[in-house]
């Protein structure tokens, strides 16, 4: 576990990085794993020389890559191509990512074949599946012996599939610029979620249909219009209860709930816990808590 302070900030993490000279004639294998609890800004002008995914549970960031600004939501998967130029950075206070780094002579080649060849961001359908894997190789690196090695460089094929599964049943958008299309929005939304913005409002600052707005979402980000802005307004309530002392019903209007009773529901409902409870013992939210069905 590494720590790193920036700008007083605490960012925690782990990074893996074997001795790999007895998997490295093998046709796939994983150069290296890790995680960032609060990623920080990271900006290669050259790329990285291998092919990466990253994915996220939690928080929000900024990625730019292929001349496009796009950002990353929650739940979201990342795939960066060998030597392409790009950064990327928090814009919440938490942003946790975690990544996968495959090489060996057929790693690029299949890649490529399953239609990994520019960046792609597309949703998480299986975060429990990456999670299982992404465990599997850290162990195995941490260990660090031959046969420990060998089995990471079997879970690194395994990976690759994960992540080719997940990108084809969301039907990935590999076309930033149709993302790009909702960051205004989302954009609007993080900057006015205290307002009373109804989805009507939302489609006319787009323009477009309410079935097509939720088409963009589900599409993009797994989720409804309103089940984003809700998510907005706890993780600012989050902030607030974290912060404050101001009471539950304050800090209720000032997120854009009109109803305590309501916003106490969703609260429970995506934290898992009450905000007194959160209060008393604040966490992130869990990538295993339950989503709104709403």
């Amino acid at each position: 576990m590494n720590i790193i302070f920036i700008e007083k900030r605490v960012f925690m993490s782990f990074i893996c990085f074997p001795d790999l000279s007895s998997v490295q004639d093998l046709p796939f294998y994983t150069v290296s794993v890790g995680l960032h609890y609060w990623q920080y800004p990271t900006e290669r002008p050259d790329g990285y020389a291998y092919p990466q995914f990253l994915y996220s549970s939690q928080g929000q960031g900024i990625l730019t890559t292929e001349g496009y600004t796009i950002e990353i939501p929650p739940r979201s998967i990342i795939y960066l191509p060998p030597n392409s130029p790009h950064s990327y950075h928090a814009i919440t206070d938490i942003w946790d990512v975690r990544w996968f780094v495959p090489s060996g002579f057929e790693a690029l080649k299949l890649l490529q074949q399953l239609g990994f060849q520019k960046a792609a961001v597309f949703p998480i359908t299986d975060l429990r599946s990456l999670e299982e894997l992404h465990n599997k190789i850290h162990m195995a690196f941490q260990r660090n012996t031959k046969d420990s090695l060998f089995f990471s460089a079997s879970y690194t094929y395994e990976f690759i599939f994960e992540f080719y599964r997940q990108y084809k049943q969301i039907h990935a958008i590999p076309a930033l610029p149709y993302r790009k299309r909702l960051t205004p929005l989302l954009d609007y939304m993080e900057q006015h979620f205290s307002e009373p913005l109804t989805q009507q409002d939302l489609c006319a600052y787009i323009q477009v249909t309410p079935q097509h707005l939720c088409r963009m979402f589900k599409q993009c980000l797994q989720t409804r219009p309103m089940e984003y802005l809700a998510q907005i307004r706890i993780r600012h309530a989050c902030e607030l209860l974290r912060n404050t002392k101001n009471s539950i019903d304050f800090i209720s209007y000032a997120v854009g709930f009109h109803n305590t009773n309501y916003f106490c529901k969703v609260f429970k409902k995506i934290q898992a816990i009450t905000p007194g409870q959160y209060r008393i013992s604040p966490r992130p939210l869990s990538p295993t808590d339950p989503e709104l069905n709403s």
